[in-house]
């Protein structure tokens, strides 16, 4: 029988988490301090780790906790004293994107579990098979993935779990060098400046022209499936994931709310639909719009919000007029506006922000005002509205009021039974189960007394020990039994709460583990390559110059492959992405695009049978290549044969199926930087502006991209690296 879809939800703070657990989430996802990709997020002390985890079991709430960025060498040891940490106190699992550290923990940690991070780039059933193999109980699968190739994912035995709700980025996650590229924020390292929801302008064969789609050119809507959860029950999916670590908690409360709501019904076998006002309630909480994605094959006019990249919140009125002298705006309401919402003009350059300090609605104070109403209120932001300009709300103040209250509230308590005995010249004694099999008993000082008049009837002892308080339960009898005795209330109290405690003890430890195991590994040497230069290009020379490999054509990999599932003879090429691991490697080398930043990502991927060196990630600098060489030479014995990305214009984004309807040669940003377009396989690639530049001091080789230099330029650049690494220069 298929396990029951899980619901995940965000939780970026201690009151989000409190709130995903009490709309009735089944699991969290949360990050420390430390090595989290979400690195503006509140995140968790290990204090508040701590108490997480344990308000979390006693609820029946798994945690997850994300150490989900590319680590470097001097990282990795802190990484896993963070892992360490998280071991003994018990999380469910992690989340890990650097191959390193999985193959870390897997040796330290056996019975640990990981879950493959999205960053990971796990996106096809190959990808699945082979990182099952290594051990991994989950696959955060890559948003771009169709319905089909889940169900494919699905039948490798691997769990499945989806994003089902939230942001989406534009880009294939783990492979986006954007931020990094441009603000030396990098979105591998949990830092990313969101590049793709600024302004870009297109450039078509004769220069530059405006979108008629809007400037707004690689801003996604949010992702919505709550409509399609039925088929992915059916699909066999193990988890559906709300974005939401920076979002507030009324947010991850509604939405988590929202999808327990239609999971209950599916399992119970009721038809369950989204209702217009819940889904305007979602809107006003955050919305750019919705889409099911690539999930669902939206088209990319539902895919893409071009024309703004922010929160839209719902409309409630038209602006009539402005009056500069006063700085107020007059508008007419289509919906009910309360005061302290969160509002906003749609307007050109720029949207004009305000909210609803004060309304003036017939020429006096008010504190809402109804649809068609003409109300005044104060804008001073610029430029001015105009008339005939949509009003949007943002918050809403009543709204959030309301969903304060019922976050209060519990949605989903477990249950435990109770039985008791109360005897005379005995101790009033309780024992409770919960479905588990945990049992825990107490019993009071107090010695129950014969009743002088009436005695203590099971019904009274019952409600008051039904009381279950702060604790998350629904409590029922059996097998009790009160005879002709007195018991004060303050007793009933006093040994329920000490039963319960002892109970909640036991729940909070989910886990037996065996604890620590010492690393052991070891790394064949590779034989000694032929050539000190790999260059990846589109225009092979006529004649390969010795000590060259030029990677042209079907030599690389593709990054993206999503239906790739059967296992295949790969000779002779570069591969890049988790599923081509698993295939019959025969002389390759591990590319760039698996993002190998420390010595244990390095032993991981040389260990693999038929990968005979390594092209570092582009991310790693010199200080950190250097340490990890010399770490890896320590520990198996000899040095490595890498090579280091030295110059090229590097793909800062892949992007599934384009993000404009018109194909055009590059895009503009607003600082006059232009990133050259590709088009290959249905991926749209954007390049770097300027080629990467680099020296390489420490590796056996150099690692080079061509793409529009000119004969002289690619002449120049080879020399220079091939001097460098023969240290000639």
């Amino acid at each position: 029988m298929q396990k029951k879809i899980e619901l995940l939800a965000p939780a970026g703070n201690m009151e989000s988490l409190r709130a995903a657990v009490a709309a009735g989430c089944d699991a969290v996802y949360l990050g420390g301090t430390l090595f989290s990709a979400r690195a503006f997020a509140g995140n968790f002390t290990h204090e508040e780790m701590t108490e997480a985890v344990r308000f979390c079991h006693e609820r029946d709430v798994s945690v997850y906790v994300t150490i989900n960025t590319l680590l470097f060498e001097t990282e990795i040891d802190n990484a896993m004293k963070e892992v360490d940490f998280l071991y003994k106190n018990d999380v469910d699992a992690l989340l890990v994107q650097d191959l390193g550290l999985f193959h870390r923990i897997r040796k330290e940690y056996p019975d640990f579990d990981l879950h493959c991070s999205t960053q990971m780039h796990v996106h096809n059933p190959a990808g699945c098979e082979f990182m099952k193999l290594q051990g991994a109980k989950r696959a955060v699968i890559a948003r771009e993935t169709s319905i089909e190739t889940v169900r494919e994912c699905v039948k490798t035995g691997m769990d499945i779990e989806v994003f089902a709700y939230g942001a989406l980025c534009i880009s294939y996650s783990g492979q986006c060098l954007m931020s990094e590229s441009v603000k030396n924020r990098s979105g591998n390292r949990g830092m990313c400046a969101q590049l793709c929801r600024l302004r870009y302008y297109p450039h078509g064969k004769d220069g530059k022209y405006t979108a008629d789609s809007g400037e707004y050119l690689l801003s996604p809507r949010d992702l919505n499936i709550i409509g399609r959860i039925p088929e992915l029950i059916e699909a066999g999916v193990a988890s559906l994931k709300i974005e939401g670590r920076m979002k507030r908690p009324e947010y991850v409360y509604l939405v988590v709310k929202t999808f327990r709501e239609a999971i209950d019904a599916y399992y119970e076998g009721r038809k369950w639909h989204l209702s217009p006002e819940r889904e305007r309630e979602l809107k006003l909480m955050f919305n750019r719009g919705f889409t099911e994605g690539h999930l669902f094959r939206d088209p990319l006019e539902k895919r893409m919000s071009h024309y703004r990249p922010n929160h839209q919140g719902v409309r409630i009125g038209t602006v009539e007029r402005y009056d500069k002298k006063t700085g107020r705006v007059l508008v007419e309401l289509s919906a009910p506006l309360y005061q302290h919402d969160g509002l906003r003009i749609l307007n050109e350059p720029e949207d004009c922000g305000l909210s609803a300090e004060r309304i003036w609605l017939n020429g006096l104070l008010a504190n809402s005002a109804g649809k068609g109403d003409h109300v005044w209120l104060e804008c001073r932001s610029r430029p001015y509205p105009k008339k005939g300009q949509p009003l949007q709300k943002t918050t809403d103040a009543k709204l959030l009021e309301e969903i304060g209250r019922n976050m209060r509230t519990p949605c989903r308590l477990s249950r435990v039974t109770l039985s008791y005995r109360a005897s005379e010249g005995k101790p009033f004694r309780i024992e409770a189960s919960d479905e588990y099999g945990h049992r825990a008993s107490a019993e009071s000082e107090f010695l129950c007394q014969k009743a002088q008049k009436a005695p203590v009837s099971p019904e009274k002892i019952e409600t008051n020990l039904a009381k279950s308080g702060d604790y998350p339960y629904e409590i029922s009898f059996v097998d009790s039994c009160a005879d002709n005795v007195f018991l004060p209330v303050s007793v009933l109290n006093e040994t329920r709460r000490r039963v319960l405690e002892k109970l909640n003890e036991q729940r909070r430890i989910k886990h037996m583990r065996s604890g620590r195991q010492a690393y052991m590994h070891h790394v064949d040497k590779q034989e000694k390559p032929e050539y000190r230069l790999i260059i990846r290009t589109d225009r092979p020379s006529e004649s390969s110059a010795d000590g060259i490999l030029e990677a042209a054509g079907d030599m690389q990999m593709h990054v993206i492959s999503e239906k790739e599932c059967a296992k295949i003879v790969v000779k002779d090429k570069i591969i890049s992405n988790p599923g081509d691991l698993g295939m019959e490697l025969v002389h390759t080398i591990a590319g760039m695009n698996l993002n190998c930043a420390n010595s244990y990502a390095l032993a991981f991927l040389l260990s693999i049978p038929g990968i005979d060196s390594v092209i570092l990630s582009s991310e790693a600098d010199n200080v950190q290549i250097r340490f990890m060489l010399e770490r890896f030479e320590e520990r198996y014995g000899f040095k490595p044969y890498v090579f280091k990305p030295v110059y090229g214009r590097r793909t800062l984004m892949y992007i599934k199926d384009g993000f404009m309807k018109e194909k055009c040669a590059e895009m503009e940003d607003l600082q006059g930087r232009i990133y050259p377009l590709r088009y290959t396989d249905g991926i749209t690639e954007v390049l770097e502006p300027e080629p990467y530049v680099s020296d390489n001091p420490y590796c056996w080789g150099s690692y080079l991209i061509l793409t529009d230099e000119d004969s002289r330029k690619i002449q120049a650049v080879k020399e220079e690296a091939y001097e460098e690494v023969h240290e000639r220069v």
